[in-house]
């Protein structure tokens, strides 16, 4: 038995089978919103500097990420704020500093991809480490 949603029943179908896979493959609306937003998200290319900066520097604070993404403090903020309401980027303080993150999920997942296509290679310095060595990208 093929499963096609109630309201679509009685349309003409080619691929029964197909159309089943497709709609299984839909069926989770919450999950596919999530995934919309993260993309959208990646869609401005000011949202998505940031997180790019986020993603291979590390953890940085809003004057950090301002100075290398080259926009405001303030348009900084504003855009974490909305990547942070959805979950795209975690805050933490470390004193009187607060320092962003990529979270885990879709959008490291993503950035990664999107990493290989849009940033020329390079080499990253190792700050922080107990070997500092320098990471190549690319």
């Amino acid at each position: 038995m093929h499963k096609v949603p109630n309201d679509r029943q009685g349309l003409r179908v080619v691929d029964p089978d197909q159309v089943c896979d497709a709609t299984a493959v839909l069926a989770d609306h919450d999950e596919l919103a999530r995934a919309a937003t993260v993309l959208d998200a990646l869609g401005e290319v000011n949202r998505l500097s940031i997180l790019l900066a986020l993603y291979h520097a590390g953890d940085l604070c809003v004057s950090d990420l301002a100075v290398s993404v080259g926009m405001s403090d303030s348009a900084v903020s504003h855009a974490l704020r909305l990547l942070r309401a959805h979950g795209i980027v975690t805050a933490h303080r470390e004193g009187r500093l607060v320092r962003y993150r990529v979270a885990e999920g879709t959008a490291r997942k993503l950035l990664e991809v999107v990493s290989e296509e849009a940033v020329a290679p390079m080499t990253l310095h190792a700050h922080g480490h107990t070997d500092p060595q320098d990471v190549v990208i690319g």
